[in-house]
């Protein structure tokens, strides 16, 4: 485990290396603007903070979102985001991040590289060393503790038939996923709950292809709009 400082603003991340890459291990936090939730991208670079609706950068950088799960970027500034020397992962540099895990390490699958990859820190998570807590940065309970009665029972069944009811973040690998939510549609989503990560790869005019890590274990491939707002992780040149 290394440590990059960006000289751009002075952020210093840990990096981790995984079979022949190298990866910040921690959401990238480059702000040069802030916009609300609410502003019309229109094929520009956009730059977004979880729940915060201004235009003031360093007000921006003093919430705690923005110092626990980092910045959220539309697809044109994820591009253009990652420090000199650093780089937005490919399609294929995902697949290469995914497959590693998988191929050299037996226990390790497609259902359960999410939680070989993700951050320990998880509400209800039975690992010690302040594993567990619902304090943020972290995952939510699985299931939410907001479910009661049948809706719990039935998640409960969902995940048992997945494989996924006793899984939680290992972060096997060094690698800390954290559930920075997303923004889409004016406003900002599910944070502690879900992941998203950009790819620097088209799906089409229109669309990207990104990585999402959920709660039940596995890394999600999807192609979603480019206006969308969802974290960075820079992998080296």
């Amino acid at each position: 485990m290394l440590i990059f400082s960006d000289s751009r603003d002075g952020n210093t991340y840990r990096s981790v290396q995984i079979g022949a890459q190298c990866w910040l291990a921690e959401n990238l936090k480059y702000l040069p603007s802030a916009y609300p939730a609410t502003t019309m991208p229109d094929g520009a670079a956009m730059y977004y903070v979880y729940d915060y609706q201004g235009h003031d950068v360093e007000e921006a950088r003093t919430t705690t979102n923005y110092q626990h799960y980092g910045v959220m970027y539309n697809w044109y500034a994820a591009l253009q985001a990652c420090p000199p020397g650093w780089h937005l992962p490919s399609d294929a540099e995902w697949f290469a991040l995914t497959d590693f895990i998988i191929d050299n390490h037996q226990h390790v699958t497609n259902s359960s590289a999410g939680f070989a990859l993700r951050s320990r820190r998880q509400d209800g998570s039975p690992l010690h060393g302040g594993c567990n807590t619902s304090e943020h940065p972290r995952w939510d309970a699985l299931p939410p503790r907001n479910e009661k009665g049948l809706a719990a029972l039935r998640r409960w069944a969902r995940q048992l038939l997945r494989g996924a009811r006793l899984g939680y973040g290992k972060d096997e690998f060094g690698f800390t996923a954290l559930p920075g939510g997303r923004c889409s549609y004016g406003g900002f989503y599910r944070i502690g709950a879900l992941g998203y990560w950009w790819s620097a790869t088209e799906a089409s005019p229109l669309r990207s292809w990104c990585r999402q890590m959920t709660i039940g274990g596995t890394v999600n491939r999807w192609d979603m709009g480019k206006n969308y707002g969802y974290s960075v992780r820079c992998v080296r040149d």
